[in-house]
């Protein structure tokens, strides 16, 4: 079970952190390439800097200054009595259904993820998006379940809580990564041919719609693979947990277990086995968002 729980963690970190880094990259690079002396600098700026500090030491001032810097739980930052912010962590309403328990909350959520990559992958009419939006409002109504967090004796206590070492491994890989992720958004711009945005121009494309239809799904040939190799070094890189005591394979395995067991050896292997099928995974699923879009774009 602790072996699930630090790949489980593991994994949440990592989505988190790329989720986080790509958004943070692509407003970046926009601002590289907008054309503007004050926001180019800003956007230089940032990768310059941010790129040549090591990842850990961001990390720790995510950790020891940032979110230290937040009120205590008493002093909590109250939005609406829905969410609470302090050093202690989030902690955010939980949706979960009234008698299911976590285990039909695990279904539904896979059903809505199913539902959404099903509808993306045959294109469906708005209308049947506008259906299903409505159908899943009708059955949170009806047997969904929102409880905000509450202040007990010891702070805020929430289901659905994101602790301080999270949000700090979250922030820091996201910032450093972004850096790395934003020149390789950029690059993959700039290799599209300057006569695509002239001839959209010419046919009244605003540069937002040119950059967003013509523009970008032809960057994505040149940005995926190396994207791929980013977002493997973000999964890599969430082995720094152990700095901030954050349960993710490395601290529970090579620490806590080990201390426990005894068994170095089988602990180091599987805990490299697990880092490699993960790495293989997520190399996978990249190469074959690739050939997809590689596919579209020969069409």
């Amino acid at each position: 079970m602790a072996f699930l729980a630090g790949i489980a963690n593991t994994l949440v970190l990592t989505v988190l952190a790329i989720a986080l880094s790509t958004l943070i990259a692509l407003v970046v690079a926009l601002l590289c390439m907008s054309g503007d002396r004050l926001l180019g600098a800003i956007g230089w700026s940032y990768v310059e800097i941010f790129r040549n500090i090591p990842a850990l030491l961001q990390i720790f001032v995510c950790y020891f200054v940032v979110l230290r810097a937040l009120p205590a739980a008493t002093d909590s930052l109250d939005l609406g009595g829905w969410m609470a912010i302090n050093n202690r962590g989030i902690f955010l309403p939980a949706i979960g259904v009234g008698g299911g328990g976590a285990l039909v909350e695990a279904l539904g959520l896979a059903a809505a993820v199913a539902g959404a990559a099903i509808v993306l992958r045959h294109r469906a009419r708005r209308w049947l998006v506008l259906l299903g939006v409505a159908a899943a409002a009708l059955w949170a109504l009806r047997w969904g379940t929102v409880t905000a967090p509450t202040l007990g004796r010891f702070g805020y206590e929430s289901r659905w809580e994101i602790s301080p070492e999270l949000c700090a491994l979250v922030l820091g890989l996201a910032v450093y990564n972004a850096s790395y992720i934003a020149e390789i958004i950029r690059s993959g711009i700039n290799a599209v041919p300057r006569g695509q945005w002239e001839a959209a121009r010419a046919l009244g494309f605003t540069p937002a719609q040119t950059l967003r239809r013509i523009v970008f799904p032809q960057a994505l040939r040149v940005i995926l693979p190396p994207m791929a190799n980013a977002y493997l070094n973000v999964l890599k890189a969430s082995s720094l947990g152990a700095a901030v005591a954050y349960p993710e394979v490395v601290s529970v395995m090579v620490g806590t277990t080990n201390n426990i067991v005894g068994r170095p050896i089988e602990i180091m292997a599987l805990t490299l086995v697990t880092y490699l099928l993960i790495s293989l995974l997520v190399a996978f699923i990249m190469h074959r968002i690739d050939r997809r879009v590689g596919r579209s774009a020969a069409l």
